[in-house]
């Protein structure tokens, strides 16, 4: 995955993420929305044939990365219990 910090200051922070699926950029905005310390969550694509999305996440409180890596440490810990899960269906 090729991605580029733009801004991490305080509260804020900015990703700008190339090469991506929106699909995966959609769960961690829908996590980090979990957190009541979110004021901002959400991605815009700069241009679609480019294919290159900017993450913005803005916080009240906490930290902004603090935020981010929790809300990407969850991500984990739901995705290793879904793919234990589907080993047993086979």
């Amino acid at each position: 995955m090729d991605y580029e910090v733009i801004e991490k200051e305080g509260t804020t922070l900015k990703i700008r993420f190339k090469d991506i699926d929106q699909g995966f950029l959609n769960l961690i905005k829908a996590q980090l929305w979990k957190d009541p310390a979110v004021d901002i969550s959400g991605f815009r694509v700069t241009h679609p044939i480019v294919g290159v999305a900017e993450f913005t996440l803005k916080t009240n409180k906490k930290q902004a990365k603090a935020v981010w890596n929790n809300a990407i440490t969850n991500l984990e810990k739901k995705f290793d219990g879904f793919q234990k899960d589907l080993k047993k269906i086979e």
